[in-house]
């Protein structure tokens, strides 16, 4: 019954702490309802905490003095605030309102308070429970994140004794917002504890080694090579267009006795241009196209491949040029 005691104390103390109640003030000319005095509000919130008290109401106790609190923290209002967090269970909440009691009883000189607070203080550090979580991974996770009962734990807390109330506790691992472990400890009073917790390793990014000739992708060289000598048959396709042009202008300037003016030799010379042009880009365009379709035909994008490029050249009869000849009259 000592805090109960105590808690009845405390009315008369707030009561004598604040100014003497106005009640309802409003002045009689102002229309409306009348305003309710904050202070007059704080003392009803402290009184109903008490009876609640007194009924071991202690969840219920605890809202009405911490709306007592919002208006004045005084070393009463702490103090039982403290006694509701000590029936709930909550020890470490209730430790440091129990300090907070004692040190404004010290500023206010509360001799009720003065004499109640320390052995209360005592008491709950040897109740106290301390939980010791450790951390232990392979390959460092920075995505892996612990939290107790919900709440995540800052890297100074990991690996240091963490002042826990006694009762059970649950701990995860949590990666990408789902929890990849999860422990569940119980702790009695004044117990110490250790947990150890496996981080998984962080997925992704890990290297297989290059692919085997079975799953090779398309070989990247075929491609290009493919490419670019579709895009040079096509070009010497274009200047074999214009060295024809060439040789319709020559027939219409020079005549059937094939003698030219002067003014044909303009044309005469883009015609031979158009035709060295020509000559050299459908043997290139056909020598890499053949090359880059042999590469897509083989899967040389294998690791057993790529640290070579076979060429393959298109040679006359001879061996002096390529494979075949366009023959052009100038």
């Amino acid at each position: 019954m000592r805090p109960l005691g105590l808690s009845l104390a405390a009315v008369l103390l707030i009561a004598s702490a604040l100014p003497a109640s106005v009640g309802l003030t409003q002045p009689a000319d102002t229309p409306g309802p009348p305003k309710e005095d904050p202070r007059e509000r704080a003392l009803v919130e402290f009184r109903e905490g008490v009876a609640l008290m007194a009924a071991n109401d202690w969840a219920a106790a605890v809202i009405k003095f911490k709306a007592a609190g919002r208006f004045a923290m005084s070393a009463q209002v702490a103090f039982n605030i403290a006694e509701c967090e000590k029936n709930l269970g909550k020890l470490v909440s209730a430790l440091g309102n129990y300090r907070v009691a004692l040190a404004k009883a010290e500023a206010s000189n509360v001799e009720n308070v003065l004499k109640a607070a320390p052995p209360q203080i005592e008491q709950l550090e040897k109740r106290i429970a301390k939980l010791t979580i450790v951390r232990k991974e392979e390959t460092v996770n920075p995505a892996a994140t612990i939290d107790l009962d919900g709440v995540e734990l800052g890297g100074t807390q990991i690996g240091t004794a963490i002042r826990t109330d006694p009762g059970e506790h649950t701990v995860r691992v949590m990666v990408g917002g789902k929890a990849s472990v999860t422990e569940r400890v119980k702790l009695a009073d004044g117990e110490v504890k250790s947990l150890t917790l496996v981080i998984p390793a962080p997925s992704g990014g890990i290297d297989v080694g290059p692919p085997d000739e079975a799953s090779a992708g398309p070989s990247i060289p075929g491609i290009v090579l493919v490419a670019f000598g579709g895009a040079s048959l096509i070009a010497g396709g274009v200047f074999i267009g214009l060295r024809q042009s060439a040789i319709g202008e020559l027939d219409d300037l020079c005549g059937g006795d094939k003698t030219c003016p002067s003014s044909a030799e303009e044309t005469y010379d883009r015609g031979r241009l158009m035709t060295g042009l020509a000559e050299v880009f459908f043997p290139v365009g056909l020598a890499a196209a053949v090359t880059g379709s042999v590469l897509l035909a083989t899967m040389s994008g294998s690791s057993k491949k790529t640290d070579e490029v076979q060429a393959i050249s298109l040679l006359s009869p001879d061996g002096t040029g390529p494979g075949f000849g366009i023959g052009l009259r100038f």
